[in-house]
């Protein structure tokens, strides 16, 4: 699954849930517009893993309302990505490699490491193999 594939679902969920609060009453049509401009104001064609997951989160900063749409996505990253990397510095560490797990974390971090979508849309963190220490 891409980051515009990604991009595009999440769209078309935050589509759906100003469609049911118009119909319901719950939305008022001038705050749609508002989270409609700043949804395709943050949500750009084109934006890799990590611009993607940086700019979802900015969506409920100013709409709270997006939160149920959002949040599960975020957990999903943290669990699949964060997961996975804690798994690979904690085996980095057992076998005695120090330094390749903290340059690890620090990329973990610092977001340095590149993202890879797996098959049934769930996503993964290419980690480099650990380099023997002599």
């Amino acid at each position: 699954m891409s980051p515009d594939d990604i991009r595009e679902q999440l769209e078309l969920q935050i589509v759906e849930f100003i469609k049911v609060k118009l119909a319901d009453g719950t939305l008022t049509e001038e705050r749609a517009q508002e989270m409609s401009k700043a949804v395709l104001g943050i949500l750009k064609p084109g934006m890799n893993f990590e611009e993607l997951y940086r700019a979802i989160p900015k969506l409920d900063d100013r709409f709270q309302e997006l939160s149920p749409i959002i949040l599960p996505l975020l957990k999903e990253y943290e669990e699949r990505v964060v997961g996975e990397v804690q798994k690979n510095v904690s085996e980095l560490i057992k076998i005695g490699q120090y330094d390749a797990a903290v340059k690890l974390g620090e990329q973990t971090v610092k977001q340095e490491i590149p993202l890879q979508w797996e098959g049934s849309g769930k996503q993964k963190r290419q980690v480099p193999a650990p380099k023997s220490v002599a």
